[in-house]
C-alpha cells in the first residue's frame, strides 16, 4: 500500500478540488484541474488496491486504516465540515472514472440542495464512490471482490432452492433462512451493486426458478436502495421480492414450462399463483407483512388489470410496483427450457412501450437508468469487430461504457485483455464504439471471469 506521505496527498487534492469548486464555476480551469489531479492520484492508488477509505474520526484522518499525521492543519477544515454533515467516511472503489470524481467534488461543494449528497450521487449515476458513517463493528470491507459477490450469490439461490421445496412439500418455508441471505445480499447492494447486477445476468435456464427469486430480490433492492431506502425497510423489500412467486410450488410443470400459448383453463391454473403464494406466506410465522401483499399483487398493472381480477379499489404498494418491474426484466431476458432471453434492447423496448398500464412510469424511468443500456458484465461486440465485456458504465453516457477486449478480429482469445473506454480514441482516428451485445454461449466466454 502507499505511503504515508500519498494518502495525506490523496485528502489534500480532494480537499482542493472541492474548494476550488466551492469558489469557481464547473468548466473554470481551477476546477478543471483539481479534477485531473485527484482523478489521476486515485488511478495510481487504485492499481495497488481494490478500495481507498477515506475516515474521519475526530481529529483523526484516516486513509485504508493508516492514520495521517495531525499536522496536516490543512485539512482540518475539510474533515470539520465533513463532520458537520454527518460524512464520516468517504470510498472510491476501482474503476472509478474521471467523471464521477467529478461529480462528486460538485455535489459536495454545492451546500444548497436539499437533496442529500448521497442522494444526488445516486441520482447522477455516480457507483463508484460512496459516503457514510463509520460502524466500526459492523462495516465489511467496501468492495468484497467478484469472488465473493458469487459466493454469497451462489448461496442465496442454495436457500432459494431449500425454501421452495420446503414449500412444495406442504411445510412452512423457514422466514430465518430468507433473511440471513437477504441480510448478505442487502449489504452487498450498498458495498458492490455492480458485481452483482452482473451476477444476476446470467442467462442459465437448468435452475431458472431459483435464481430468478434471487435476482428479482437483487434487483428489487437496487432499485429500493436508488430511492434512499435503507436498514429493515430495504431488507424487507429484498424479503417480499425473493418470496414472491412462491405460490407457483402449486402450479404443475407442465403448466410453468408450456413453450406454447396457455389455454383459458392453463391461465386460470397459472392465476392461481398469487393467491396461493399469498396464503402461504401469511400462515408462515414470522413471515413480514409485506410479503404476502407482494406475493398477492406483482401480476396487477397500474390500472388494476392483470390478476387477481375483481379486487375492488386499491393503491399498489411501492414494493410490488418495483417487484413487478424487476420480475417482468428478469423473466424477458433469461433463458427458459423452451425459448432463449430477449436482448436487452429489446427487454427494455418491451417495457417501454408507449401508453402501456403495465408499470409505474417514473420507477421504470429509473430502473432503465440503473441498470444502464448496457450492464456491466454483458458481453458486446464493438465497430472494430473485437469482442469485450462490459466492466462499467458511464455515469452519464449509457452507450459508452468502459470494456474489457477479450476477444480479437479474428475472433482468438486475448492473453492480456485490453481496458478501453469507449468514449476515447481507439484504432486510428476511430473511437471504439459498442455495436450490440452477444450471447456468451454463442461464443463460449463466461463474462464473469474477466471481472
Amino acid at each position: 500500500m502507499a505511503d504515508v506521505a500519498t494518502l495525506d496527498d490523496l485528502v489534500r487534492r480532494m480537499a482542493a478540488a472541492t474548494r476550488g469548486a466551492t469558489l469557481y464555476s464547473p468548466s473554470h480551469p481551477l476546477v478543471q484541474r483539481g479534477v485531473d489531479a485527484l482523478a489521476a492520484l486515485c488511478q495510481t492508488l487504485l492499481e495497488q488496491t481494490d478500495s481507498l477509505v477515506i475516515g474521519f474520526l475526530g481529529d483523526d484522518v484516516v486513509v485504508n486504516a493508516q492514520r495521517l499525521p495531525r499536522s496536516a492543519s490543512a485539512l482540518a477544515g475539510f474533515a470539520r465540515d465533513l463532520r458537520e454533515r454527518e460524512i464520516e467516511k468517504i470510498s472510491v472503489a476501482r474503476g472509478v472514472m474521471k467523471e464521477e470524481l467529478s461529480t462528486f467534488v460538485l455535489e459536495l461543494a454545492d451546500r444548497r440542495s436539499p437533496l442529500a449528497l448521497s442522494t444526488r450521487l445516486e441520482q447522477k449515476g455516480v457507483r463508484n464512490i460512496t459516503i457514510g458513517r463509520i460502524n466500526v463493528e459492523q462495516d465489511p470491507p467496501a468492495t468484497p471482490g467478484m469472488a465473493a459477490v458469487k459466493q454469497v450469490y451462489d448461496t442465496a439461490v442454495a436457500t432459494a432452492e431449500e425454501l421452495w421445496h420446503t414449500a412444495k412439500a406442504g411445510d412452512k418455508p423457514d422466514p430465518n433462512a430468507a433473511k440471513k441471505i437477504i441480510e448478505s445480499l442487502a449489504r452487498l447492494v450498498g458495498q458492490d451493486r455492480t458485481s452483482l447486477l452482473a451476477l444476476t445476468a446470467l442467462k442459465r435456464y437448468d435452475n431458472y426458478t431459483f435464481t430468478h427469486m434471487v435476482n428479482v430480490s437483487v434487483l428489487s433492492m437496487a432499485q429500493a436502495r436508488a430511492l434512499n431506502l435503507q436498514g429493515p425497510l430495504l431488507r424487507e423489500f429484498g424479503f417480499a421480492a425473493l418470496m414472491h412467486d412462491i405460490g407457483k410450488v402449486n402450479t404443475p410443470l407442465e403448466v410453468l414450462n408450456k413453450p406454447d400459448r396457455l389455454t383459458a383453463e392453463e391461465f386460470r391454473i397459472m392465476q392461481q399463483h398469487v393467491v396461493d403464494g399469498a396464503h402461504i406466506l401469511r400462515r408462515t410465522p414470522e413471515m413480514p407483512a409485506l410479503a404476502p401483499v407482494v406475493a398477492f399483487e406483482h401480476h396487477l398493472r397500474q390500472d388494476l388489470s392483470g390478476y387477481p381480477e375483481k379486487i375492488g379499489r386499491r393503491s399498489l404498494n411501492l414494493c410490488t410496483q418495483i417487484v413487478s418491474i424487476a420480475d417482468v426484466y428478469d423473466a424477458l431476458r433469461s433463458k427458459r427450457v423452451y425459448r432463449d432471453g430477449l436482448s436487452s434492447e429489446r427487454v427494455r423496448a418491451i417495457m417501454t412501450e408507449k401508453d402501456s398500464p403495465a408499470f409505474n412510469t417514473k420507477l421504470l424511468r429509473r430502473f432503465v437508468n440503473l441498470i444502464g443500456l448496457f450492464p456491466v458484465g454483458t458481453l458486446v461486440r464493438l465497430n472494430t469487430e473485437e469482442i469485450a465485456v462490459v466492466v462499467h458504465e458511464h455515469p452519464s453516457d449509457p452507450f459508452r461504457p468502459q470494456v474489457k477486449i477479450v476477444r480479437d478480429r479474428a475472433g482468438a482469445a486475448i492473453e492480456e485483455p485490453l481496458v478501453v473506454n469507449t468514449w476515447e480514441s481507439g484504432g486510428g482516428d476511430a473511437p471504439w464504439a459498442v455495436v450490440e451485445a452477444v450471447d456468451p454461449e454463442a461464443v463460449a466466454i463466461d463474462p464473469l471471469q474477466y471481472m
